[in-house]
């Protein structure tokens, strides 16, 4: 991690997320005049301006305007002309939850993962021993009111997920109060929960046959270094023998997060390297001694198309160092590095990018993306509409069975609704057999378990890409890819 001089800022951030654009006027040092034809305009004059554009505003405006969102926007339009949509304005509010999902990775709150369904907030996952969990609430419910706040994603009053989250959240030990609607009842019933510590994991883990190990990092928290140190540890105890690193549609997060995790594989050399503007954000990240997964452990590092910023880091590092294959499709390509600066005056922050990454080869990254030694493509890709009504006939089964059988359904049921699947396939129409044959049964199963809240770290008769890992290393193919790509680099050059 960077360490510049200046106090008020926050870690390095490196994400691939759009964000929404922003803007700050800020005056540097000799750099407070600009030149307009005839005449020199000065940045006190633009502040100016602005002030007066706003009172203006406020005294002839035909409705009331709030005074702080307009200057807010005043921030947001002078980010946004710098058209880089990773330098943008963040208000207090999602400040705060930044901290506590990024840098802290803990927050009070009820311990569910959920998502918007029919402009309510649908129960996609309770937490194991969550106040979730101890209240009886299910996968599949919806969250219809929130202490006594009706909930209407989208609605003429503009709620918003984000809205629903803070409300929520709070501090540890507090009580909140939510209304349920659950499939399967006519009445909706209310339940009293007290919000705990939640601590979101950012690493899981799990061993596959014949000793190989699984890492799956979703996101590089404040908590990476130590979840991913514990992963190696447990799969070691386990006789590990071969890992598979999954960064699949990881965004990114923070920057010496990532870089912990490769030195836990190479022991020399560089990193990952930044160069700013001047010296003060260039910096190389070097490796240490003491490897946490010895060299005689083959690797294999998958990625895709989601996979960005500090995932590339990671796979660019094990790429050009040769410690481990790559698998899966091109990264996202976005190779630059972020970072918060608190505003003094008004709250909030400012991201603002401050360097341009690159692997330990001298590569840059952004705009570019990193090749994997092996490209698999998990699925096809599918018309939109064709996603929607396998989601529609899924749900639309699994509360028919509910009112038949009187009773939520559990795994062993997919059976039952797989036999309906080919009345599906050909509802659709001929022109998308041939695909829909291939995707419908593990789009249909996915839809089934997020519904009745069935979690599966691994999917291996759905996933290509993870299957084809397992083969390189059950082959022994790793040392033989990587001198592969090793002698086609030297023809090359």
């Amino acid at each position: 991690m960077i360490h510049p001089s200046r106090k008020q800022v926050l870690p390095i951030i490196l994400f691939t997320s759009i964000v929404v654009v922003s803007l700050l006027f800020a005056s540097g040092t000799g750099k407070d005049a600009f030149s307009n034809r005839d005449r020199r305009i000065t940045s006190p004059m633009f502040y100016k301006a602005i002030v007066e554009a706003v009172k203006k505003t406020d005294e002839y405006y035909y409705k009331e305007i709030d005074r702080k969102k307009m200057y807010e926007g005043a921030i947001r339009g002078a980010l946004a002309a710098l058209e880089d949509p990773y330098t943008f304005y963040l208000p207090e509010r999602e400040q705060k939850r930044e901290k506590e999902d990024l840098y802290h990775s803990k927050f009070g709150g009820l311990g569910i993962q959920i998502y918007v369904d029919k402009g309510f907030i649908k129960i996609s996952r309770p937490l194991p021993d969550s106040p979730a969990i101890k209240a009886g609430l299910q996968a599949g419910d919806y969250i219809v009111e929130v202490d006594d706040v009706k909930i209407d994603i989208g609605g003429p009053l503009g709620q918003t997920l984000n809205d629903v989250i803070d409300i929520l959240r709070g501090r540890v030990g507090t009580k909140v109060k939510i209304k349920v609607q659950r499939r399967g009842l006519r009445e909706q019933f209310e339940v009293t929960l007290t919000r705990e510590e939640i601590l979101p994991k950012s690493v899981q883990t799990e061993m596959l046959e014949d000793r190989i190990g699984y890492i799956k990092i979703f996101s590089f928290t404040g908590r990476t270094n130590a979840e991913f140190k514990s992963a190696i540890t447990e799969l070691q105890e386990k006789g590990l023998s071969a890992l598979i690193l999954d960064l699949r549609d990881n965004a990114g997060g923070l920057l010496e997060q990532a870089n912990y995790v490769v030195d836990a594989f190479i022991s020399e050399g560089p990193i990952v390297s930044t160069r700013g503007r001047g010296h003060r954000f260039s910096q190389e990240y070097p490796a240490h001694s003491g490897l946490l997964c010895p060299p005689d452990i083959p690797l294999v590092v998958m990625v895709n198309d989601y996979s960005a910023s500090g995932s590339e880091i990671v796979a660019g590092a094990i790429k050009d160092t040769g410690r481990g294959v790559l698998v899966g499709t091109d990264t996202f390509g976005k190779g630059l590095v972020q970072q918060r600066f608190p505003l003094k005056n008004g709250g909030g922050s400012i991201s603002l990018t401050i360097s341009e990454y690159f692997t330990p080869s001298g590569a840059a990254i952004h705009d570019r993306s990193i090749t994997p030694h092996v490209v698999v493509e998990n699925q096809t890709t599918e018309v939109v509409h064709v996603d929607r009504s396998i989601k529609n006939f899924v749900e639309n089964w699994i509360e028919e069975k509910e009112k038949s059988a009187g009773e939520t359904p559990t795994e062993a049921d997919f059976a039952a609704l797989e036999e309906e699947l080919p009345d599906l396939v050909a509802s659709l129409g001929q022109e998308f057999l041939a695909n829909l044959k291939r995707s419908v049964q593990p789009k249909a199963r996915k839809i089934f378990n997020v519904n009745l809240g069935i979690y599966k770290l691994v999917d291996l008769p759905n996933d290509k890409q993870l299957v084809e890992a397992i083969r390189i290393l059950n082959e022994g193919e790793v040392e033989g890819i990587l001198a592969a790509t090793s002698t086609a680099s030297k023809s090359v050059n």
